[in-house]
C-alpha cells in the first residue's frame, strides 16, 4: 500500500478503524484506475493510430476471383482523414491484396448484390458489374472504405468490407 496518512485518534465516527478502511478503498481504487490507464495506453499502434478491428483504405486495385463470377479480392492502402476534406496515406499504415467485398460473396454470373438481375430485360445491353473503383472507360477512382478484420472460418484474419458495386458500359441506342 502506498504511504497514505494514518491517524492515531479519532474525530467523531472516524475513528483510526475507519480511516484505515477508507485508505484501503482509496488504494483499491488508484489500483483499478493504474490498470484503464495502461489498458487506455496499449491500444495504441505503432504509428498513434487506435487498434481497432476496423480502418479507412483506398482501394488501389482489384482481381477478380478464380472460379467465381463477379467477385473480387482488392488491394488497399490505410488512409487517414487530412484535416480537410480528403485523405491522406497514413504512415506505417496497413496494406494488403485480399480484401473482400462482402457485397458480392453471393454473386453469381447472372445475379449480383445487392439485388441485380444481369439478364434481366431492364438491365441496359453493353453493360456490365463493375469491381469498386473502376470505370466503364477504364479509368479508376481511388475509393475509401471502411475495412473490418474479421475472422475466416480457418480463423485466419481477414480483411473485408461492404459496398454495392456500380454498373457501367456503353448503351445502345
Amino acid at each position: 500500500m502506498p504511504n497514505y496518512p494514518s491517524i492515531r485518534k479519532g474525530l467523531g465516527k472516524l475513528d483510526p478503524q475507519l480511516w484505515t478502511r477508507i485508505m484501503l478503498m482509496l488504494a483499491a481504487f488508484e489500483k483499478k484506475q493504474e490498470k484503464k490507464e495502461v489498458n487506455i495506453s496499449s491500444t495504441r499502434n505503432a504509428s498513434g493510430g487506435m487498434n481497432r478491428p476496423y480502418f479507412l483504405a483506398k482501394i488501389t486495385d482489384s482481381a477478380e476471383i478464380e472460379g467465381t463470377e463477379n467477385r473480387y479480392e482488392y488491394t488497399f492502402e490505410e488512409v487517414v482523414l487530412d484535416g480537410t476534406t480528403g485523405f491522406a496515406a497514413r504512415p506505417n499504415g496497413r496494406t494488403g491484396d485480399n480484401a473482400l467485398n462482402l457485397c458480392e460473396m453471393s454473386n453469381t454470373a447472372t445475379h449480383v448484390g445487392a439485388g441485380v438481375d444481369l439478364e434481366g430485360e431492364s438491365y441496359p445491353e453493353g453493360f456490365s458489374m463493375m469491381p469498386i473503383g473502376e470505370c466503364g472507360d477504364g479509368d479508376e477512382v481511388h475509393v475509401v472504405v471502411v475495412i473490418f478484420g474479421v475472422r475466416d472460418s480457418d480463423g485466419a484474419l481477414r480483411s473485408a468490407f461492404c459496398l454495392g458495386n456500380t454498373h457501367d458500359g456503353t448503351c445502345n441506342e
